[in-house]
């Protein structure tokens, strides 16, 4: 995809506004947290509070790869998400094959390459989510990410202003997040994701027309806006994690994302960490439209599209 000259401009300068205030906000919570009030405000609340009795410590297995499960889908939802958003002319179009138990009584309706494949994948990330739920649930680590007490707010405020202090809350993630954390893991995978699935399935060919609305909550317009919006925000909540994690402690944080360990010294969950961003390097360039066009015609009925013509070049 081909990006404009205007739109690299307006992307530097939003880039040099957003350094500048929180260069501007990082001034501020120094100055604040020298203050006898702000002082007394971190004293009195230190950015966390205690779970509640039972919640199991610790990460469990089943977080490492549900984690990296979720991240690999979610990187290819967001890649074919900006394909659609660019209006760029598919290469194939995919129609569903009409029998066995997806038979329906109308015709299948014919996708975009770019449209099958974010459904696929968002199918994918779907079943990852509700396996991941179901365990948080079962297992009672639920409660680490849900907020249980409303002294989680002034927390969260005090671990916000921490981070912008540069200087760091306490990090017991082993035990518990910080009420910050709680906050954000929360908001995303209990309101972020349900949002993103119901605007997308609004958006999508599957949503019945009698379910349709001109305005409101079930508008095309309204969906589309809120569905981009959702996206932005896992783009901006995953490189705030990424960058949390690697620099609050990237070997102790590695290892207990994906090893389970509570090990500040060995290296052995930087290495996994780094082997599975080769893998998901890999897919991206080895997953390129053309490839998936091939999968689909493995499953369903592609056809493809004449490549443009090229304008002769002086």
């Amino acid at each position: 995809m081909l990006v404009s000259r205007s739109r690299i401009a307006r992307i530097a300068i939003v880039t040099v506004v957003g350094l500048a205030l929180l260069a501007v906000a990082i001034a501020a919570a120094q100055a604040w947290r020298s203050t006898a009030a702000g002082m007394a405000f971190i004293a009195d609340h230190p950015g966390s509070v205690d779970v509640p009795a039972g919640t199991p410590a610790g990460f469990a297995p089943w977080l490492s790869w549900t984690h990296f499960a979720n991240g690999f889908f979610l990187l290819f939802i967001v890649s074919s998400g900006l394909h659609l958003r660019s209006s760029a002319r598919p290469i194939a179009f995919v129609t569903r094959r009409n029998r066995g138990p997806l038979r329906t009584a109308g015709a299948p309706k014919r996708l975009g390459i770019h449209t099958w494949w974010h459904l696929v994948v968002v199918t994918l990330w779907v079943a990852t989510g509700l396996v991941y739920v179901t365990l948080l649930v079962v297992t009672g680590h639920w409660a680490r990410v849900v907020p249980t007490e409303w002294a989680v707010v002034p927390n969260a405020i005090s671990a916000a202003a921490q981070y912008l202090s540069l200087d760091w809350p306490a990090h017991e993630s082993w035990v518990r997040y910080n009420s910050l954390q709680v906050l954000f893991y929360g908001a995303t995978v209990f309101i972020a994701s349900p949002l993103a699935l119901v605007t997308g399935l609004r958006l999508s060919p599957v949503w019945p027309q009698r379910w349709m609305r001109s305005t409101g909550p079930l508008s095309d317009a309204w969906a589309r806006q809120t569905h981009s919006l959702v996206l932005w925000y896992y783009l901006a909540f995953t490189a705030v994690h990424v960058g949390l994690v690697l620099l609050t402690g990237a070997r102790r944080n590695l290892n207990a994302m994906y090893l389970g360990l509570d090990d500040s010294a060995s290296w052995l969950g930087v290495l996994v960490f780094a082997g599975s961003v080769v893998v998901m390097a890999a897919a991206w360039v080895l997953l390129r439209p053309p490839v998936q066009v091939a999968i689909a015609e493995r499953v369903a009925d592609v056809r493809r599209m004449p490549a443009p013509p090229r304008a002769d070049r002086p």
